[in-house]
């Protein structure tokens, strides 16, 4: 869990701005209309904020998700390293990504509270845990916005802080 909030989702509700509005946005997961995602590689920056602290860290380098299979993150710079939540060890990340990659309502509805709003081929979706889900424990809110990719992800975490992600040159 902790690769998670540095690494990962090392990302947003530093950004709160820009994403509060879509918590006035509560909708049904099923009517949910997000691209069905395949492989995709990308350039990502991210930043991480940690709670209670104007201390931050930047990293950035490759970001690939594989569909079925999960995401690896190859940071580059401050420090290079591989962060895979392709393995059981980081179940419940990849479990989130692959649940919202595979459309998995039951997973969805049964661990969050989903809100969402579209602005043209732009869209905006929100996960507050429910409080009775394991994952409320460890993260407050995860916030990921796109198009044809997801080009920001922002996790809010209980005890972390909050990570920026952000991904540019996908293909």
């Amino acid at each position: 869990m902790k690769n998670f909030a540095i690494i990962l989702f090392g990302i947003i509700l530093s950004v709160g701005v820009a994403f509060a509005d879509v918590f006035s946005h509560p909708y049904r997961v099923e009517n949910i209309q997000l691209p069905q995602f395949q492989n995709v590689v990308c350039k990502f920056t991210q930043e991480k904020v940690f709670l209670n602290s104007s201390s931050s860290i930047k990293s950035g380098g490759n970001f690939r998700f594989v569909k079925d299979k999960g995401v690896t993150f190859e940071t580059v710079y401050p420090v290079k390293m591989v962060t895979s939540y392709t393995s059981d060890e980081n179940r419940r990340i990849s479990g989130i990504i692959s649940a919202i990659n595979k459309k998995d309502y039951s997973y969805l509805n049964r661990n969050f509270k989903v809100f969402y709003e579209k602005n043209g081929a732009k869209w905006t979706l929100a996960l507050k845990p429910k409080s009775d889900s394991k994952i409320n424990a460890h993260i407050a809110s995860i916030i990921l916005e796109g198009g044809k990719y997801i080009d920001k992800i922002g996790i809010n975490t209980i005890k972390n802080g909050s990570t920026k992600i952000d991904f540019t040159e996908c293909k």
